[in-house]
């Protein structure tokens, strides 16, 4: 794939092993305090945060700080999530993600509510969580925990502790900007089953309680006219999952020294490269001593302008300094733009 080195602004690390965070009070102020008010980018906090102590165990959790998002962590707690998540933020269109984003229990105006894009817009709230347990018939089953109040255990009241999503996408068309709820396993079986425990094996069958969970968080984004979208992260083409991580590294670098001007003539005569049979690394030489700069800078104006779709190559194939740039065959968004459907 594309050959990175140096500055990486992407951390992968194994949470093999590590706890799930546990329901209590002070986990609800902590998640409380992260997600409420409402926030944009680049002031949203996950409610999650990909690190030991928070992110569930037999997976691969990673922190992405997107230019898109201005910089701010993006937390996804597994590998499918991830390579979703490059997706997401491959689409021009996407222009905020709101990542481990709690699901209110109560009555909450929607997510694009007070967003500059949304003004005008009539915009259906959300029940919440609670009200969607009930009508499931499953209202003694939502997560609740005692509210500290007081100085007698024995009369804090119980309070609902809240599910989270995966990934759930601010989108803009033609007609307006929309929101579509991401929710991601490594199998599609597993948005039926219940996962296996440390040592065990998964029982072949489908689980009540994890259709439920499903169905609830499907639920509470249809009352505010919010579509979700099941999600096999490995569904993802295996090269464009590795061309998209690989590119993404490369825009969160500082952009390369160039003037505007040149830039926009440098991505142009780039443009006229795909396709030759000639490797993009001696392409970058030839175009580095015409526009004076160092081949580096080519290479990383190359990589922004496929990520930014300016240059459009094959991405369904590796992406290699040492080889000739293949022009596009099928458009990645094309592929799975059912995904972003509203």
């Amino acid at each position: 794939m594309l050959e990175v080195k140096g500055y990486l602004r992407t951390h992968y690390f194994d949470i093999n092993n590590m706890a799930q965070t546990k329901i209590t009070w002070e986990r609800l102020l902590q998640v409380t305090r992260r997600q409420r008010p409402d926030r944009w980018s680049p002031d949203y906090i996950a409610g999650i945060f990909a690190d030991p102590r928070e992110a569930p165990g037999l997976s691969s959790a990673a922190i992405l700080r997107p230019i898109k998002l201005g910089g701010r962590e993006l937390h996804t707690l597994s590998y499918n999530e991830t390579c979703a998540a490059l997706l997401a933020l491959y689409n021009p269109a996407c222009f905020e993600i709101f990542d481990q984003r709690m699901l209110s229990p109560e009555p909450r105006v929607h997510l694009l509510y007070g967003h500059p894009k949304a003004v005008g817009l009539s915009l259906p709230s959300f029940k919440g969580t609670l009200d969607v347990a009930e009508r499931l018939g499953r209202l003694s089953k939502h997560p609740k925990v005692r509210a500290q109040d007081g100085p007698d255990p024995a009369d804090w009241p119980w309070v609902a502790f809240p599910y989270f999503a995966d990934l759930t996408l601010s989108l803009e068309d033609a007609q307006a900007p929309y929101v579509v709820d991401w929710t991601v396993k490594d199998k599609y079986e597993n948005f039926r089953r219940r996962g296996p425990k440390h040592g065990t094996s998964r029982p072949d069958e489908d689980d009540p309680a994890t259709v439920a969970r499903q169905q609830l968080q499907e639920l509470y984004y249809q009352d505010a006219g919010i579509r979700t979208q099941q999600i096999v992260g490995f569904s993802i083409d295996f090269h464009v999952r590795c061309n998209l991580r690989a590119l993404h590294l490369e825009v969160s670098r500082p952009r390369a020294a160039i003037d505007a001007d040149a830039r926009v003539d440098l991505v142009h005569e780039l443009n006229q490269t795909v396709g030759k049979d000639v490797p993009a690394f001696l392409s970058a030489r030839r175009l580095a001593n015409l526009f004076r700069v160092k081949p580096e800078v080519v290479m990383s104006v190359l990589y922004q302008g496929i990520w930014n779709r300016e240059i459009r190559v094959d991405l369904f194939r590796p992406v290699l300094a040492d080889a000739p740039l293949r022009p596009e065959r099928e458009d990645v968004l094309a592929r799975y733009a059912s995904w972003f459907a509203r």
